[in-house]
């Protein structure tokens, strides 16, 4: 190699290296967008998931709220009753859990 040459030999090598940068930059760049815009779809479906049940829970305080209003206490009572002979397992299980919960609770206080 002769000293002329010296000198464009290193620039072709260094223009191969911004080349071989370059390209490894913006694959980089592309994994990472991606994986952003992977996240935002994850964080979106689950936001929709969370507002769904907010509003099913919402719904469900709304109609609580009117029977309320609209039964007396001895009506109450007689539809509770109802209900315990009704569903006999599911309230006592409702009252454990409850209960543990609330065990819970004054325990930590």
């Amino acid at each position: 190699m002769t000293n002329a040459a010296i000198p464009s030999h290193l620039t072709d090598t260094s223009s191969r290296i911004q080349e071989k940068a370059s390209g490894a930059l913006h694959t980089g760049r592309i994994a990472i967008a991606d994986g952003l815009d992977g996240a935002a779809a994850r964080l979106d479906a689950g936001a929709d998931r969370v507002a769904s049940a907010a509003h099913a829970a919402a719904d469900k305080l709304e109609v609580s709220a009117s029977y309320v209003r609209k039964n007396n206490g001895r009506t109450m009572l007689r539809d509770a009753q109802d209900i315990i002979k009704a569903h006999p397992v599911k309230v006592v299980l409702g009252a454990v859990v409850l209960g543990f919960l609330a065990g819970r609770t004054f325990r930590r206080s």
